[in-house]
Order: C-alpha cells, then structure tokens, then sequence
C-alpha cells in the first residue's frame, strides 16, 4: 500500500470511529497497557503521539496504522483517509490518560513489527549497532541517530529497553520503521571472536581519526554500568573530552560515533 493520496483534505467522516465512553471497554483496556513492555509485546501494539511523526507515519507506512485515536472534543484529523485508518473516538477523560507527553493531539496506534533474532555471524557490510541502553529516551535516540546516518541495522540486546515505549517513540518517531530492528543476546555474551565488535570507551583509540572497516558492530556500555569485562579487554574506540569531563550521555556518545564512521564513509 503506498503513501499517494494520504494528505487529504479528506472529508470528515464519522462512521469509521467508534466511540469509547467507558474505562470498563475492553479495548480501552488494552490502550492503557501500551506504556509498558509487556503489554506492547502481549498485544503488538504501540501508540505514537506527537503531530509530525503521526503525520509521517501514516505517509510513508501506511500498512502499520491501525487506528487514530481522538478526543471526543476534536474531529477526525482531516489529513488522513478514513477509508485507510479507522478511528478511536474517546471521551476526553479517557483519551488524557492515553496522551502521556499531554499534546492534546490526536495519538496513532499502530502494529509493531517483529525483530528478527540476530546472530554474529551475519554481520552486515557497514556499521550495525548494538545497544544495551535501559533508559527508553536513549534506546529511541540513537535509533534515530542510526536511521539518519545509514547505519545497516540496529541491534537491540537483552538489556535494552523496549523500543516502542511511549519514551523511546517520542525520540525516535518514524525513524523505528526506517531501519531494520533485530533482537539480539545480552551484551555479556557478545563475542569477539565471531564478528567486529568495537565497544565505546574511555580508553580506546580516538574515533576521530580511525579508519573504520567495511563491516563492523559498534557497541556501547550500558548507562552508568558501562562495558561488561569480555568487551573491555578488547580494542575499543573513544571520543576525547576535556580534562575533567566524566563522560558524555549514551545516546550522544553514540550519536558522535555514528556521525564520525558515516562522515567517513562519505
């Protein structure tokens, strides 16, 4: 199904909204599970909420929407075919609940794609990066930060938070649906001898003047807890700071890195 003709205006429609009035409904029930993992995972299902991405989601992915949802106090959003994405009209009460980041806009509720299981061995060419990130502000981060620089795919490892929490979804908008997402081991078992791994450290080589292979994992430390021991003891890469700067956030941290290899990479 291609984007053509998603920009409307279209004509208000209200036969293809159904009207949700009690908390008791069970599929307002199951809106109000998708701010946790397990219910993402349990029902494959997300909400996204600001404008823009809503916008470009229902453009260019079509095939993942599954509804909009509306407040009662609002019509039907007039840039998007009701004939495409059926509608979830609230009662205003209800629908706040579900807008957590309190945008007062229409949310869009679409269908999580799977992540196929990575293996080190299939390492493909460019950069492919693995993130343990726990903090879904992160994980949506450099999601983003990876689909604007090109990398070959994104791996999310056993620690990682789940990438399609309403956090991780404010950061990374559109951009999870614009690079491949794969499930991978924890960070503890990745290992060395099967493919390139080059972990983010302190004390490695300055990432700005290394030349970077054709086929490389880019692996950063967890928040905080940084680098398991496997991954320390092997050749890592590092940003330089200014003396008495600790360290830079993950996501930036990472987002430096991916913007270094894909300068280089021209």
């Amino acid at each position: 199904m291609d984007g053509e003709g998603l920009k409307g205006p279209w004509p208000r429609r209200e036969t293809k909204s159904r009207r949700i009035s009690s908390e008791n409904n069970p599929l307002f029930k199951t809106l109000t599970k998708l701010n946790r993992a397990r219910g993402i995972r349990k029902y494959g299902l997300a909400l996204f909420s600001r404008p823009k991405q809503v916008r470009e989601i229902i453009e260019d992915f079509p095939e993942c929407c599954e509804a909009v949802v509306y407040s009662a106090t609002h019509d039907f959003p007039g840039d998007v075919d009701p004939e495409r994405v059926p509608g979830y009209r609230l009662d205003p009460g209800l629908f706040r609940r579900l807008d957590h980041f309190n945008t007062g806009r229409p949310l869009l509720l679409v269908r999580v794609p799977r992540f196929p299981l990575w293996t080190e061995r299939e390492v493909a060419s460019g950069c492919t990066l693995c993130i343990p990130f726990q903090d879904p502000a992160n994980v949506g981060a450099v999601i983003r930060s990876a689909a604007a620089f090109g990398a070959a795919g994104v791996v999310l490892l056993e620690e990682a938070a789940h990438p399609f929490l309403p956090t991780s979804t404010r950061s990374a908008g559109s951009a999870l649906f614009r690079i491949p997402l794969f499930r991978g081991p924890s960070i503890h078992d990745l290992d060395p001898e099967k493919s390139v791994l080059f972990p983010l450290c302190r004390e490695g080589k300055d990432i700005g003047s290394y030349r970077f292979p054709l086929s490389f994992c880019l692996v950063p430390g967890l928040e905080g807890e940084g680098l398991p021991r496997r991954l320390r003891m092997i050749p890592g890469l590092s940003i330089p700071m200014a003396p008495g700067v600790e360290s830079l956030n993950a996501a930036l941290a990472t987002g430096i890195a991916l913007y270094l290899w894909r300068r280089q990479k021209g």
